[in-house]
């Protein structure tokens, strides 16, 4: 902080306050009138730009104010006048309401003299912001002590403040470096940037406020291509006629030809190295194309995406979306990557560019053309772009816009088609206009459901009665490892199960070891597709086998799981793996089994880096591959380690939403965590996982830095 004070400016000495009161009450009584007088003035200014606003004139005049840097940059710079002549104002007021020495008074009146009211506000700004902040500090803090939260906010103006309630979400501008340039010559890879803008009947503000978000960006190496889509709007026409900046070119057609006709005709006369996509009413941050400079340069990749934000019709942002890292089968759920996309122009040549047939998703559609494609696809986990919402906008509510919930079900039917595999696209009951991909088992793959048990044998008779009689898909096998069971009823039902065909008991009377079980079972087997299973699992629904599979199968999925319920079947207790600075959880348990959730991530299928071993299911082949479970990990944390092996190996994790099961949750053995002896060993346990694996400790490629590092609900960082 500036330790400056009013004290600090150097003025000429004066009198004893006896010998010259007179004196000062003529100056004081000069300089009020100076401030009412520039009150007047600032009155007179604002009745000014309130009529110009209002006038006919300025509306007609709009494409020749956005010659040379855009309507939006003139208005802000107005905007700005005003507010320094209101600060100055409010600034010498609060001097004179707090300041009351003579001496002082004396020596602010000589700086309006000499320099005018800027003198004021340039000498005095300094002390009166940090009285502010010191202010505000104090009864932020002392708030922030009583309700045990402190965080900034913004309102529509683009003021920030600190509040003492907790926030859901800010968007806060990043301060330009000040050697951006030296920053952005010294990369190994200097991009040029071309974006494209389809631009039908928007209205000036919002056509100049896209506009204003580009011209604004840090990184200079740019052109932007506009494309007129035959708007039939004389505003939207006049204020492109008006554009003259060297780095922007208008394309008209002669004919409307939707969203994807208009960006490849503005593909066509691209020049950049890579094509960003901009709808005309959105924002890019004015760190967007640095940032993708930087990716670019230290990764090479063939498309990149960002997070993104959405700009409410009051002007504020709200529902950030911070993404994982890329995600293939979350891409087939839901277009995840949406904005800010970045593609390399001759990779979307090369694909043949946007489908009009897909208007509504043609973005989604060309996404899942190019990643299938390539595999250098990278991610920047920061907010690069402002979605505006209006109601008719996706942005809003996919259900807003019925062509594109068709249009979403057309995008991945298609993939289904062009790869090759066979399903069916099913909507989702809970929230009208989404969909999930239901993919059908390739062939008729003999399935092995491995069981470790010991003395539970009420629970496990629940488990294998509802395998067998609800379970549509009867290709499978049971073995269930008996690991030392001495309850008569327990040994007598173990004997029964070991009559039945299909049927295969194996007795491993040693310390309990779940990964050494687990491992005997899967050797014992003969699937090409293992699901290991608690025995206090209860089915819920007959085709769960033919839609775990039908994602086991894919050649890039390892780990799938289901989402798992507490006995009652409406609340939450797994359904995908977190893992989080403090360690591997749950997320969204305790969560209703409908409620969406973060993205819909409780209701569609998502990559996730791990899932429970209460229910996992995984080919033999990529089990086999990574040697099945570790058995330094007896007890806690070993499926976790398998599915981060799994990871490493190439393959995805995925949770099928589709698929629910009852957990009576460690109906075993107890809670590990409610006992003292129990937790020290799950610590130590946890330890030895990322011992094991440890550029994971602590990093989960399928959450985000933004997020909460310790949130089961995704919540975003105070």
């Amino acid at each position: 902080m500036n330790s400056e004070s009013i004290d600090d400016i150097p003025f000429v000495s004066s009198p004893p306050f006896s010998e010259g009161r007179d004196e000062y009450e003529a100056q004081i009584a000069e300089l009020k009138a100076a401030l009412e007088d520039r009150e007047r003035q600032i009155t007179e200014l604002r009745r000014a730009i309130t009529e110009i606003y209002r006038s006919t004139s300025w509306r007609l005049t709009t494409p020749v104010r956005v010659a040379g840097g855009g309507l939006v940059r003139k208005k802000r710079d107005v905007q700005l006048l005003w507010t320094k002549a209101g600060d100055t104002y409010r600034v010498a007021q609060d001097f004179l309401d707090n300041e009351l020495s003579l001496t002082r008074l004396k020596r602010l009146f000589q700086v309006v003299l000499e320099e005018g009211f800027e003198g004021i506000k340039s000498r005095v700004g300094t002390r009166h912001r940090a009285l502010q902040s010191v202010t505000q500090a104090r009864a932020g803090l002392s708030a922030a002590e009583d309700q045990g939260a402190c965080s900034i906010t913004r309102d529509p103006s683009g003021h920030y403040m600190l509040t003492a309630r907790a926030t859901e979400y800010t968007y806060v501008e990043p301060q330009r470096p000040l050697d951006i340039d030296a920053r952005i010559a010294q990369l190994a890879f200097v991009p040029f940037f071309s974006i494209i803008v389809p631009v039908y009947s928007t209205t000036p503000e919002l056509l100049e406020a896209a506009l204003g978000s580009v011209t604004s960006q840090w990184y200079p190496h740019w052109q932007l291509i506009l494309v007129d889509d035959a708007s039939p709007s004389e505003e939207t026409r006049l204020l492109l006629n008006g554009i003259n900046h060297p780095q922007v070119r208008v394309w008209r057609l002669a004919r409307n030809q939707g969203i994807a006709g208009a960006t490849n005709a503005g593909l066509e006369v691209a020049d950049g190295d890579y094509v960003v996509f901009l709808d005309h009413g959105d924002e890019l941050t004015v760190d967007c194309l640095y940032e993708l400079a930087l990716c670019i340069a230290q990764e090479r990749p063939d498309y990149i995406y960002s997070d993104e934000d959405k700009l409410s019709e009051l002007g504020l942002f709200t529902e950030p979306h911070f993404k994982p890292d890329w995600s293939p089968d979350t891409m087939m759920s839901t277009m995840y990557t949406c904005h800010v996309s970045c593609v390399r122009r001759d990779l979307v040549n090369a694909v043949g560019g946007l489908r009009p047939e897909f208007d509504g998703c043609q973005d989604w559609d060309l996404v899942l053309r190019i990643t299938e494609i390539t595999a250098r696809i990278s991610h920047v986990p920061k907010v690069l772009y402002h979605w505006r919402i209006n109601p008719a906008s996706t942005a809003s509510d996919i259900a807003a816009t019925p062509y594109a919930s068709a249009a979403s079900q057309h995008v991945r039917l298609d993939a289904l088609a062009r790869r090759g595999l066979s399903g069916r696209v099913e909507p989702i009951l809970q929230v009208p206009g989404y969909f999930r991909v239901a993919y059908d088992l390739m062939g008729y793959p003999l399935i092995s459901i491995i069981i470790p048990t010991r003395d539970n044998e009420k629970v496990l008779r629940r488990c294998i009665e509802s395998i067998h009689d609800l379970t549509r898909y009867r290709k499978f096998e049971i073995i269930i490892l008996d690991n030392g069971s001495v309850t008569p009823d327990a040994v007598a039902y173990l004997q029964q199960l070991g009559k039945q065909s299909g049927v295969t008991v194996i007795r491993y009377d040693a310390p309990f070891n779940f990964s050494e079980l687990n491992n005997i079972g899967a050797r014992a087997a003969i699937g090409e597709l293992l699901v290991f299973l608690n025995d206090d699992t209860e089915v819920l629904q007959d085709d769960w086998l033919e839609r775990l599979g039908g994602y086991a199968q894919l050649p890039h999925v390892g780990p799938v799981g289901a989402k798992l319920l507490y006995p009652g079947g409406e609340v939450v207790q797994h359904a995908g793996v977190l893992n989080l600075e403090g360690g591997p959880h749950h997320a969204f348990l305790n969560r209703h089994r409908d409620d969406p959730c973060y993205f819909m991530r409780n209701l569609l299928e998502y990559n996730w880096l791990a899932v429970t071993g209460a229910c996992l299911m995984v080919e033999r082949t990529k089990f086999d591959m990574v040697s099945g479970f570790a058995e330094s990990l007896p007890v806690a944390y070993n499926d976790i380690d398998l599915c981060l092996r799994l990871r490493d190996a190439g393959y995805f994790g995925v949770v099928v939403q589709a698929v629910s099961l009852i957990h009576h949750e460690s109906a075993s053995r107890g809670m590990d965590d409610c006992d003292p002896t129990k937790a020290a060993r799950l610590a130590r346990d946890r330890a030895h996982m990322y011992e094991r694996n440890p550029r994971y400790f602590q990093y989960d490629p399928f959450h985000n830095p933004n997020l909460h590092p310790n949130g089961l609900n995704f919540e975003v960082s105070a």
